[in-house]
């Protein structure tokens, strides 16, 4: 195919030049010497042949083209951050161990919540239209925000893997903070426990199963946020062929922040359903 696109680009431009020779012939023998017409005739021929050639800016140059980087894989928030964990777009994450204070705490009119994220080196996103984007860079990053009671909030996380053929590893931990302790109340956590701490299908269907033991629609039923219509999905993957790791993962669902006020220690059996 190659050698045939050539052939065609030459036929296009000996044509042109061999028109212009016979019409413009005739035209310079009667004007100009033989050595100056046998010039001036070369020089249009070759001028004509150029104008004729293809372009590199058309199509065959737009096809060598180098594709753009991909974006760094920085962390960074366009949500409303709160607390004094955060400064600019992104937060520092509390130590699960013992720092469960938020000084100063939100105003009785909005609930704090923590928002872990990573994708084990990659990228990982949590976009949702009313309470903004968050994205983690190579580690795993945290965010607070302060969201109104009583509202319901659509949202979607997406984790990639780092390189092809890698496998992710979905991170996304969602906690509540109860003032009156203070604590803070588990809401959800995305886990895909694969080989290696890689996602497959196996993995995704433990966590799947996990889910069905939730009490109120939380993993703590002494929060006051309710998690519906909890999905997972994934474009597949090809990493490890055996083990079927995927190259991404995707869970979609919606978070409804009820109007009451948390009471109770986080896994008090009061809150347990009878």
């Amino acid at each position: 195919m190659g050698k045939l696109w050539y052939v065609s680009a030459a036929l296009a431009s000996t044509a042109v030049a061999r028109r212009f020779m016979r019409d413009f012939r005739p035209l310079f023998r009667h004007t100009f010497g033989p050595t100056v017409r046998h010039r001036l005739l070369a020089f249009a021929a070759l001028t004509m042949m150029a104008c004729a050639a293809p372009s590199a800016s058309g199509a065959a140059g737009a096809a060598a083209t180098p594709v753009a980087a991909t974006a760094p894989n920085v962390a960074g928030s366009t949500a409303n951050l709160g607390g004094a964990r955060c400064h600019g777009a992104v937060c520092t994450c509390r130590s699960r161990a013992g720092d469960p204070a938020e000084n100063p705490p939100p105003d009785e009119s909005h609930k704090r919540f923590e928002i872990r994220i990573g994708a084990g080196g990659g990228a990982a996103t949590l976009t949702s239209p009313t309470l903004g984007q968050l994205s983690s860079g190579p580690d795993e990053a945290c965010f607070y925000i302060d969201v109104v009671p009583g509202t319901t909030h659509e949202v979607s996380y997406v984790a990639r893997e780092r390189r092809p053929e890698e496998g992710v590893s979905p991170v996304l931990e969602i906690a509540e903070y109860g003032p009156k302790g203070p604590w803070w109340y588990d809401v959800l956590a995305v886990k895909c426990p694969g080989p290696g701490g890689h996602c497959n299908r196996e993995g995704a269907d433990a966590w799947s199963a996990e889910l069905k033991t939730r009490k109120r629609g939380r993993i703590d039923p002494c929060g006051s946020s309710v998690i519906k219509d909890l999905k997972w999905d994934t474009t597949g993957g090809t990493g490890v062929r055996e083990l079927g790791l995927f190259a991404d993962f995707k869970v979609t669902f919606t978070i409804e922040v009820k109007k009451f006020a948390t009471q109770f220690k986080p896994g008090s059996t009061e809150c347990v359903p009878k």
